[in-house]
């Protein structure tokens, strides 16, 4: 089989050489044509849903709950967070009255606590106790309401603190109120007094909740006009959004912070990341892998010839790609990354054993025949088992690496022809060397690792035994918000909706047919300790809603009078005035504390005499005035809520248009912990079986992937095996060369547990294509060792510099995926240069040492028998 192989490729070869110039500008004329067509109809599908297999159970039903509530996908989500919630309510509301204007970049926006709705119904949804306590707030309050309405000035708000005060405990205020308002107003005046604007919190000073809490936070969900003639649809509401925000800043100070998130902003941010890690990628490895080239040649027409051979191979693989794959994932948009290291293999291989040739004075045709009956049969063994081993994961459900495999498998054959076909035409034109000296560095290198190379492969299957320990700690991270970039607006905006129990992404929903089946998975799904609450429309109907608005009828009897006062109908006293008046009040009643501090700044307002600061403090204390007002009126008209009352933009979002209700099941434990996550799906599944959402799809996607990995190493190494016993047809040796890639796998894997880096959708494909790579290097040295005299040994033949070098430029083109802001693409590059490295070390140590040590235990006819020789010419 393998003479038959090496006479058909020397034959091929020779034809292609006799094309020469020609030949070679037909195969730059296709590559061009090959280019223009993938350009035109190669795309990228950022949909990490997408990259399972669609008929698994949970696939099927988490594609039904998109269908069924599309907002889910489509919805760009905006998390407004500012510290003092008056800030926040008016970032909320300026941002939705924007969003809702830019009907050309929007259909809807649903911001919840900016709907008229709750606005009037919110005090519904507190317990009794609560409404009780804030109620009886609002009412003490109601004197200073109706002033302030009366009159919005300093000098009103200021004196009627100071006769407050003096009333002490019998103010209707109270005394803790009074504090808070102080320490407000002195926040205030410091900023201002450093020239910041610094709003007044009225609801921090009038609250005590809300004065608790460190910043606050308001939703916006804003649902963009799709134009799916783009790459990312939703990417024009995107920009729209980002300008309304930048707009917005200036407004505000730069004292809100606004995050876009959602599927959308998350897709178009992650296609940002790894295109632009891969084209930074390709870029540095195409140099790093340039000077390799001309380090292993020392030619620059040979390592020209190899550079161009591998952009015809990367062209061509992308048209076959745009032909018979048309959409790439986020994970096989990194083929051309892979492939500048792997389309070099056989370039190097073949070039390299040439150059041994010409070297000796042969011309380019004998040297070319010559390294071909050398090197030939394990370049045609080495394409179909790297090509297998990318395959292996066809079979399996991940179609998102099964895709990059197709890709790399036609690839890799594409190179190897391209390689025996390109380079001998190109060859043609290369003049005839003069002899050298054949003692460099890489060689003697080689001979003194061949010195210590028994001793390097114990230690290294020593090694190989002890990280057998670390097999049960390999995990698989099947979160896949930890592969993408950590610094992204978007992915910051995701990891803060885990601040709020409303709000966590990570939940389980369950689709019912009915209201009451809402109602009844919701009682169940509550009464597990690992569910903190669940939402679905009967959720949203506040509980004692007799009590509650009897409870809000009694405080509207005296609240309406004060909301009812004309605005401005009184001038009040002058802010010089108010500003003494408290001061004075101030410095008899207080020596510490609150008070005693905003004494002192209210002396150095009156010892600067500014008008302008007194403008700027008055500014600042009244700006969330009016909406506080309208707030706190608005919720005196709260009125019995039902489901069907329930507003429409809620009702969307969990009854769909077909009659299906969304339950959403939270978790009680931050499910980013896996064991957390394992125990909340596992006993809501325990009970409802049928159940999907972002905590369902992130736990099964993980098994699923794991399990995939694992069929896909064990189908690759089955078929490495069965064709290399096909071929070479000699257990010991095929045996001889599949040991060091156990051993590499078995070393890859526990060193990404010391290293803690996971096996995760992107680098998954380590093991897999480790076996690949690691069995080429072990058919060239295996067949190489065969075609050398007895006792000479490998390390005197180029074919270990052809592996170092073939190896070395892989290391250097996945290598560069580690600077990918992309955490996936990086990962993929950290471990599969792990993977290499130690594939070297195991194929060019351990196997070599491996053979010395087969042959001295062997008899002489099993030496005889098995050490074949090979016809060079």
């Amino acid at each position: 089989m393998l003479h038959f192989i090496e006479n058909a490729l020397v034959g091929w070869a020779e034809l292609a050489r006799r094309g020469g110039a020609v030949l070679a500008l037909v195969i730059l004329a296709a590559t061009a044509a090959a280019g223009w067509y993938a350009a035109g109809n190669l795309k990228v599908n950022t949909d990490t849903s997408a990259m399972l297999d669609a008929e698994l159970p949970f696939q099927k039903r988490s594609i039904e709950l998109r269908n069924a509530f599309p907002q889910i996908k489509t919805d760009i989500i905006v998390i407004v967070r500012a510290p003092t919630l008056d800030e926040a309510d008016a970032y909320a509301a300026d941002l939705r009255g924007a969003i809702a204007a830019d009907q050309d970049a929007f259909d809807a926006v649903f911001a919840p606590a900016q709907e008229n709705f709750f606005a009037e119904n919110g005090l519904l949804y507190l317990s009794e106790r609560e409404l009780e306590s804030r109620l009886t707030q609002m009412t003490k309050a109601s004197s200073l309401i109706e002033t302030l309405i009366k009159s919005p000035t300093l000098g009103t708000f200021f004196t009627t603190l100071a006769d407050n005060d003096a009333l002490a405990e019998r103010s209707d205020l109270g005394a803790d109120t009074l504090r808070a308002l102080y320490d407000e107003i002195a926040k205030t005046i410091a900023a201002a007094e450093k020239g910041d604007d610094r709003p007044f919190s009225w609801m921090g000073a009038l609250d005590d909740e809300t004065r608790e809490k460190p910043a606050h936070t308001r939703l916006i969900y804003a649902s963009p006009v799709l134009d799916y003639s783009r790459l990312q649809p939703a990417k024009s509401g995107i920009e729209a959004l980002r300008a309304q925000i930048a707009a917005l800043d200036e407004k505000y100070a730069g004292r809100v912070d606004a995050f876009v998130t959602g599927d959308p902003a998350l897709r178009v941010e992650e296609l940002e990341a790894v295109t632009t890690g891969i084209g930074l990628s390709m870029g540095l490895s195409l140099i790093v892998v340039t000077i390799l080239l001309l380090l292993c040649y020392r030619s620059t027409a040979m390592a020209a010839f190899t550079v161009l051979s591998l952009i015809v191979t990367l062209v061509l693989t992308s048209a076959f790609a745009a032909k018979f794959v048309g959409e790439l994932n986020l994970v096989s948009v990194a083929f051309t990354v892979l492939l500048i290291g792997l389309g070099l293999d056989f370039a190097i291989h073949l070039l390299l054993h040439v150059q041994e040739r010409r070297v000796d004075g042969q011309s380019n045709k004998d040297a070319l025949q010559g390294a071909l009956h050398e090197v030939g049969p394990a370049l045609a063994l080495a394409a179909p088992t790297t090509a297998l081993a990318f395959l292996s994961f066809v079979p399996t459900k991940f179609d998102g690496i099964a895709q990059l495999g197709v890709i790399a498998g036609a690839g890799v054959i594409i190179a190897f022809f391209v390689s025996v076909t390109f380079l001998p035409a190109a060859l043609k034109r290369l003049p005839v060397s003069r002899k050298k000296k054949r003692a460099g560095v890489v060689r003697g290198a080689f001979a003194a690792i061949e010195k210590i190379a028994a001793p390097i492969a114990v230690v290294t299957i020593l090694a190989g035994v002890a990280a057998l320990i670390f097999m049960p700690q390999v995990r698989f991270d099947a979160d896949q918000m930890s592969l993408r970039n950590p610094n992204a607006p978007s992915v910051k905006g995701f990891n803060l909706l885990f601040d709020d129990e409303e709000t966590i992404p990570y939940r389980l929903t369950r689709l019912v047919g009915s209201e009451d089946d809402a109602r009844a998975t919701a009682e169940k799904a509550s009464a597990l300790e690992t569910v903190a609450a669940t939402r679905s429309l009967p959720d949203f109907v506040p509980e004692d809603q007799d009590a509650k608005l009897e409870l809000i009828d009694f405080a509207a009897g005296t609240l309406v009078f004060a909301f009812d006062a004309e605005p401005g109908s009184v001038e009040g006293p002058p802010a010089a005035e108010g500003i003494s008046t408290l001061k004075t009040r101030l410095d008899e009643a207080y020596a510490d504390g609150p008070g005693a501090r905003l004494g002192a700044l209210l002396g150095n307002i009156e010892a600067a005499n500014d008008p302008a600061l007194v403008e700027r403090i008055e500014r600042n204390i009244f700006r969330y005035w009016p909406a506080l007002t309208e707030r706190l009126a608005a919720q005196l008209n709260a009125d019995y809520v039902e489901v069907d009352t329930l507003p429409d933009s809620l009702r969307a979002r969990y009854l769909s248009d077909d009659g299906q209700w969304r339950v959403d099941i939270l978790p009680a434990q931050d499910v980013r912990d896996y064991g957390a996550l394992t125990a909340f799906v596992d006993d809501v599944a325990a009970i409802f079986p049928d159940l999907t959402g972002g905590a369902y799809q992130s736990l099964k996607a993980g098994e699923t992937i794991s399990t995939s990995m694992l069929q896909a190493t064990g189908i690759a190494f089955v078929v490495v095996a069965v064709m290399l016993i096909i071929f070479i047809g000699r257990i010991r040796l095929v045996g001889l060369v599949l040991f060091p890639l156990a051993l590499a796998a078995v070393l890859t894997a526990a060193t990404g547990v010391l290293l803690d880096i996971p096996f995760n959708y992107a680098n998954v494909i380590v093991l897999p294509l480790l076996i690949g790579i690691g069995v080429d290097a072990g058919i060239h040295l295996v067949l190489r060792h065969d075609q050398v005299a007895a006792g000479e040994g490998v390390y005197g033949t180029s074919t270990p510099r052809a592996v170092l070098f073939a190896a070395l430029t892989t290391v250097a083109s996945f290598g560069s995926l580690m600077l990918s802001p992309h955490r996936g693409t990086a990962s993929m590059g950290e471990l599969l240069s792990i993977a290499i490295a130690f594939t070297l070390i195991c194929t060019l140590v351990v196997l070599p040492a491996a053979f010395d040590y087969a042959e001295k235990r062997a008899p002489e006819a099993i030496r005889r028998s098995d050490r074949v020789r090979f016809k060079t010419k």
